[in-house]
């Protein structure tokens, strides 16, 4: 199986942009701000209530892209506390 590693390189790096969620972008920060003392909690619940949280926050989003920030901003959390930078 040939695999091209080029095509999902970033753009610093010649390659084509592969983000496509540019909105969710513009708002991670303030749910990542949001989210962070539900996060810090460690509630064995804290998914379920993340979506929930976020989407108070952001009534105008589609329930999809809940989803896709409450992943992003789990991970971004799970990958500060791992390296102890929060």
């Amino acid at each position: 199986m040939n695999v091209a590693y080029d095509q999902g390189a970033s753009p610093q790096s010649g390659g084509a942009e592969r983000r496509t969620n540019h909105h969710l972008r513009e708002l991670f920060d303030q749910a990542y701000h949001v989210a962070s003392p539900l996060l810090d909690s460690n509630l064995s619940s804290a998914t379920h209530f993340l979506r929930i949280t976020l989407h108070d926050a952001f009534p105008k989003l589609h329930q999809q892209d809940i989803a896709i920030l409450c992943v992003a901003v789990e991970r971004v959390h799970r990958e500060r506390v791992k390296a102890g930078t929060q």
